[in-house]
Parts: structure tokens; C-alpha cells; sequence
């Protein structure tokens, strides 16, 4: 639940939004997993705006928490008249809803709100003093007792432990940068998203779906191993480079506190002329089911405010490099050249060892050249074995190859999305729609076998106990696939063997 008011010389009137599950109505917000609750303010009180244009001020509650309006109504008027900006709080120092004019809307300044700690009330008045003209901002207790301890996990799905000292962070850093600067309103925001490969790949691609009118950002911080991604994805901000290692896949860094440490290691003068925004995961993304390119966009500015402004409800973008360039010509006679990448970046990712063993046998058998990426053991079933420890190689291997077959990992996101390469797409323990391509000619994912999927889990089957996922497409269901791509982008006589689309 997200709530708001808006306050105009006609009364109050309130609205409620929800984090949508699915459908995009006007009172439905697309749920992003990379962007910070003080985004969701912003978002919010730009809608209840556009609902009520003529309102003085809009009221908006906390993200964090499960706010009706007609629930906030009495938390807000209790106390009398509304000062205008103010922190609504608990009876202690947690902010409940911010006192919003709509003058800061109007300015262009609502970007700032992402900025928002959105867990101490005297930094975020401390914000909001400096966003409206360096007055006093209140902060008036609510009749609502103290919150007190905060629970890991909120009900509006927001993952909290470390990740309520990033942003606290941010928002000091923010207030200590605009006492510094006069000309604060013009310096640049950054999104603090250096992830892993896919993130940065999928931060990359948002970028260039934003509108120039929606667009809060110019520049993104992002690991130096992963610099050569955030370059042939297009990215289309400026990137501020970390020389440190990204965030290990385990938990023993979190989120928040990889954000924290790696500010001391941004390059010089960053800080002292750049909003650095949080923007890693504050929530699981599968619980959303919207494409993580969907999720940073929205975290980027972008509203997403209807199904078709989505990735799947709009055309498919054009790859950053073409297919033709990409894809091997097949000449009659000649194998066809099947690359695979059955490892991802945790454990029940990894395509079983038995049903990977049937797949490559199956393929050779059929006069397929097979060649697999950093998985040793496919050798004594066939396979070349390779390594692509960059772009470039992955590139390369892909230029030589007709058809990649990728467990849900970069390089299946790299060679679907950047590439336009004819793929087929591996799912079992993650949800499709997370992070898979929209639909075109030349990709295919075929069905899990099992109805568990999605589970999320990293390191285990929670239904088996197993370190193995078994809800992955059977080798039958991934060899027909293969041919079928091969068959569409090259013509249906292949020439791979006799009798090839039979055998399948």
C-alpha cells in the first residue's frame, strides 16, 4: 500500500497506490527491486499531483510502511492544521509521511526526494529544509506509537537490515553536498548500481528506453571488472568506475554495506560533486513480475505507468549490434555450431549433469559441433571446451557460432538482448519474466519441466534437498528448440545431417 493526500483550499482527499503484482491501472506502481522507498515519494506524490493539480500540498506515507489513506487522514490532521514542508513522525523520531508543497514538484526538484533516508525524520526534514528554500522543517509527532524495532522484511517487501544505514548515508552525504554547493540544484545524480554482470547489463539497456523527459540520472557507478559490459550494452550514462571488487554473490557483504564501504573508493571529486543514489536490491526482485530492465528504468525516473509502457508490452528493441553481423552464415553441408553456457551465477543454475550429458551426446550424434563454456567435464561427452572471460571473447565465440543455448546468466542476456543472437533460454529455479528477451524470431525458451519453479533458492533444492535444480527443460525439449531457431533464422534445410528436424 502507498498513500497519499492532496491538500487544496477544497479538503482533503486521499488516494492509495498499490506495488502492482502484475497489471499497470492508475493506481497501481510498478514494483522495482533496484529502487529506493524515496523514489517511491516521488512517484507518488507526481500521481496524486497529476490526479489533483489545483492541490497546495500532497501528503505522502512512508513506503516502508502499510499506510491506507483514510488511515493517514487521521494520522496527518490530528494535530491541527498542516505545516507545509514537515516530517510527519511516530511518537519517537521514525518518519510516517512527508509534507510535500507542490511548488517542489514544479521546480524539477522531486528527483531529489530519491535521496530520502526514509528512517530519521531530522535528516529527511534536514533534505527537505534545503529543497525548499533552507527554511525550518518541522517534525510533528503523529498519535502513532514509537515503531520501534524494524522487522527484516516489512510487508510492503522491502529487505531492511543493512540497507536502512545506505540509505541514511546517502541522505547525509546529500544535506552535508548542499550546504557545500550554491549551485546544487545542477549537479549530477548518480545510480549506485555496480552489481554483477546481468545488473549491469540490465541497468545498461534501462538506460537507453528512458526518455530524455524522464531520465534523473547522468552517470552510474560501476565496477572496473564490468566495465567493458556497461560499454557494449550501450549504457547510456556516464560511468564513475570502482576499483574494488563487486559484491560477492554470498551474504556476507550486504547490499547496504558494499554501498557504504565503497564510497571511500570513488574516484577523486566524485563525491564532492555528485548525488550518489543507492539503487542495489532493497527487495526480492522475483516477487515482482516485471523485467529487472523494467525495474531500473523505473528507478531511473522512468514512471512505467501502463502494461505498454513495458518491456514486454512494447515492440522489441533493436539489438545494439545486428544478428546478421553476429550469426555465422550456414553453408550446406557444414555443421551446425551450437555454443552453450550450462553454468550461472549460483549453484541451482547449473543445467544437471546428467541432462547435459544426454544434450551434448544427443547434438554430436545429430553432426552438431558442440562447444561449451567453462565446464571441463564436457569434454568427454563431445564438446569443445572454452573460456570467455570478457565480452570481447564471448563476442568472438558467438560470431562463430549458430545458435546459443544459456542457462539464465550474462552471457544468455548479452547474446539475446545486446546481440540479437539466435538463443535458446534456459529457466528453472528463477522466474522468465524477470529477465528473459521479449519475444522475436530467432529466441525461444522452452517450458520447465516441473510446476515448483520459481523458487528463488541459491543454494538448494528446498523440495528435493539437493544441491540440483531439477525444473529444467529435458535435453529432448532443448534439442528441438535448437533445431527450430536453426531452421527460422537459417532456413529449414540446414544441412546439419539427414534427417535432422525428424530426429528432433
Amino acid at each position: 500500500m502507498l498513500s497519499s493526500l492532496a491538500i487544496s483550499g477544497a479538503g482533503v482527499e486521499s488516494f492509495d497506490f498499490r506495488f502492482s503484482s502484475g497489471v499497470l491501472t492508475p493506481n497501481d506502481i510498478l514494483d522495482s527491486a533496484t529502487t529506493p522507498p524515496g523514489r517511491y515519494v516521488w512517484e507518488v506524490a507526481r500521481r496524486t499531483l497529476a490526479a489533483c493539480p489545483d492541490a497546495d500540498a500532497v501528503v505522502v506515507a512512508n513506503p516502508i510502511l502499510p499506510i491506507r489513506g483514510s488511515r493517514l487522514v487521521k494520522l496527518a490532521l490530528a494535530g491541527g492544521p498542516l505545516p507545509c514542508p514537515a516530517v510527519l513522525t511516530d511518537e519517537g523520531t521514525f518518519p510516517i509521511a512527508y509534507i510535500l508543497p507542490r511548488r517542489l514538484l514544479e521546480e524539477g526538484l522531486g528527483r531529489f526526494l530519491c535521496l530520502l533516508s526514509v528512517s530519521r525524520s531530522a535528516a529527511d526534514a534536514q533534505l527537505l529544509s534545503r529543497l525548499t528554500g533552507g527554511g525550518f522543517v518541522p517534525r510533528r509527532p503523529t498519535p502513532l506509537r514509537a515503531i520501534g524495532t524494524l522487522p527484516e522484511s516489512t510487508p510492503q517487501g522491502y529487505v531492511l537490515g543493512d540497507n536502512l544505514e545506505a540509505w541514511l548515508v546517502q541522505c547525509v552525504n546529500a544535506v552535508t553536498l548542499m550546504r557545500k554547493r550554491d549551485d546544487w540544484r545542477d549537479l549530477p545524480f548518480a545510480a549506485h548500481h555496480p552489481g554483477h554482470a546481468g545488473d549491469v547489463l540490465f541497468f545498461s539497456l534501462a538506460s537507453r528506453l528512458v526518455g530524455d523527459e524522464h531520465l534523473a540520472f547522468q552517470s552510474q557507478v560501476v565496477c572496473r571488472a564490468y566495465l567493458d559490459i556497461f560499454h557494449d550494452c550501450g549504457n547510456r550514462l556516464a560511468p564513475i568506475v570502482l576499483d574494488i571488487p563487486p559484491a560477492p554473490r554470498n551474504t556476507d557483504v550486504g547490499d547496504g554495506q558494499y554501498f557504504i564501504d565503497s564510497l571511500a573508493h570513488l574516484p577523486p571529486g566524485v563525491a564532492e560533486e555528485t548525488f550518489i543514489v543507492f539503487s542495489r536490491y532493497s527487495k526480492a526482485y522475483a516477487k515482482s513480475p516485471f523485467n529487472l530492465i523494467d525495474h531500473a528504468r523505473f528507478s531511473l525516473g522512468d514512471p512505467v505507468a501502463t502494461f505498454a509502457d513495458t518491456l514486454y508490452g512494447r515492440p522489441p528493441p533493436l539489438p545494439h549490434h545486428t544478428a546478421a553481423s553476429q550469426a555465422a552464415p550456414l553453408a550446406p553441408g557444414a555443421p551446425l555450431k551450437v555454443l552453450m553456457q550450462l553454468t550461472g551465477g549460483w549453484d541451482l543454475k547449473t543445467y544437471p549433469a546428467k541432462e547435459r550429458r544426454v544434450l551434448i551426446r544427443a547434438l554430436t550424434d545429430l553432426g552438431c559441433a558442440v562447444t561449451v563454456i567453462d565446464l571441463p567435464d564436457a569434454a568427454a561427452d563431445g564438446a569443445t571446451v572454452v573460456t570467455a572471460g570478457s565480452t570481447v571473447a564471448l563476442k568472438a565465440l558467438l560470431a562463430d557460432h549458430h545458435v546459443f543455448l544459456s542457462v539464465d546468466s550474462f552471457p544468455l542476456h548479452f547474446a539475446s538482448q545486446v546481440l540479437g543472437h539466435p538463443t535458446v533460454a534456459i529457466f528453472g529455479c528463477t522466474a522468465p519474466g524477470n529477465s528473459d528477451a521479449p519475444r522475436r524470431a530467432g529466441y525461444r525458451l522452452p517450458a520447465p519441466a516441473l510446476p515448483c519453479g520459481p523458487c528463488g533458492c541459491l543454494d538448494y533444492c528446498p523440495v528435493l534437498m539437493i544441491r540440483e535444480c531439477t525444473n529444467q527443460p529435458r535435453p529432448a525439449q532443448l534439442v528441438a528448440a535448437i533445431l527450430d531457431v536453426a531452421a527460422e533464422v537459417y532456413g529449414a534445410g540446414t544441412g546439419v545431417a539427414p534427417g535432422l528436424g525428424d530426429a528432433a
